[in-house]
């Protein structure tokens, strides 16, 4: 849809619409405020010159011309849409597509005798067609379940075999216990932590009086906590990821949320039951 069709369709969706809301409305679409207003102002005078849409005051109309040729020129996309999908090679995986726009075409075809009309001597397939493609899907259904059958035993063989595995967690009070509480069940003594914010790396390393080389910072466990809490404190104005490694465990810190890594085994038990 143009985009002088697409300003005709707000205006006969919202008759009586004010120059200004119409602004707003297009204005996501132009660069700047002042490109969107000369271009609705070149197409409300293109449109009105037209007899597409009449001005009272500062409100637009669709006259019923505009009206007209808008439902004529929305029936044609509407079954130039059909006409493609059901002449694409792949018009099975499509099928959700071709299921929307035939209900579409139908509820409308009940409520407009011209759509009807037109549907019927436009269309460029046949019931056979729509029969045949039925018949597709059912094989790729019949295929896909085959597949997620195997699938599913892929993951868990995957599961049994020790493959990496992450868990999203809100950042909260009980989240940090978690991974305090991790950092307790590896008995690590020291932790790592990457800071990919320059500013918040050089704050920390001060605070803390941490040995630091290029974004990591080199913690004893004891820290954590409070390496915890200044992280929280630091993450209000601006975005500061953080990743923590715990031995094998990754702990990345994208306040407010938390991804914790680690082999599946492992993290199932490290987060058993939180």
């Amino acid at each position: 849809m143009t985009a002088r069709n697409s300003i005709l369709l707000i205006i006969k969706q919202q008759p009586g619409i004010e120059y200004n809301n119409l602004l707003n409305k297009i204005a996501g679409s132009y660069g700047s405020i002042e490109s969107a207003r000369a271009a609705l102002s070149r197409s409300i005078r293109y449109l009105t010159a037209l007899g597409l849409v009449a001005r009272k005051q500062n409100n637009l109309f669709a006259t019923g011309k505009g009206a007209a040729i808008l439902h004529s020129e929305m029936q044609n996309k509407l079954l130039q849409r059909l006409n493609h999908l059901m002449n694409r090679k792949d018009a099975a995986a499509q099928f959700d597509n071709a299921v929307e726009l035939l209900q579409t075409l139908i509820e409308r075809s009940k409520q407009d005798k011209d759509l009807l009309l037109a549907a019927k001597g436009s269309v460029d397939f046949y019931i056979s067609d729509l029969t045949a493609l039925e018949e597709d899907v059912e094989k790729r259904i019949h295929s896909l379940n085959y597949l997620h059958k195997i699938f599913e035993q892929q993951v868990s063989s995957l599961k049994q075999l020790d493959f990496p595995d992450f868990r999203k967690l809100d950042w909260n009070k009980k989240t940090k216990k978690n991974i305090q509480q991790i950092s307790k069940n590896l008995k690590a003594k020291v932790f790592t932590a990457e800071c990919l914010n320059e500013s918040f790396k050089q704050k920390a390393a001060e605070h803390f009086s941490a040995k630091c080389r290029q974004n990591d910072l080199f913690l004893e466990s004891r820290q954590l906590a409070k390496f915890l809490n200044f992280v929280e404190n630091n993450s209000a104005l601006e975005r500061n990821v953080v990743n923590i490694f715990l031995g094998g465990i990754k702990i990345k810190i994208d306040f407010p949320h938390v991804f914790v890594t680690a082999p599946y085994k492992q993290l199932q038990q490290l987060l058993e039951n939180k």
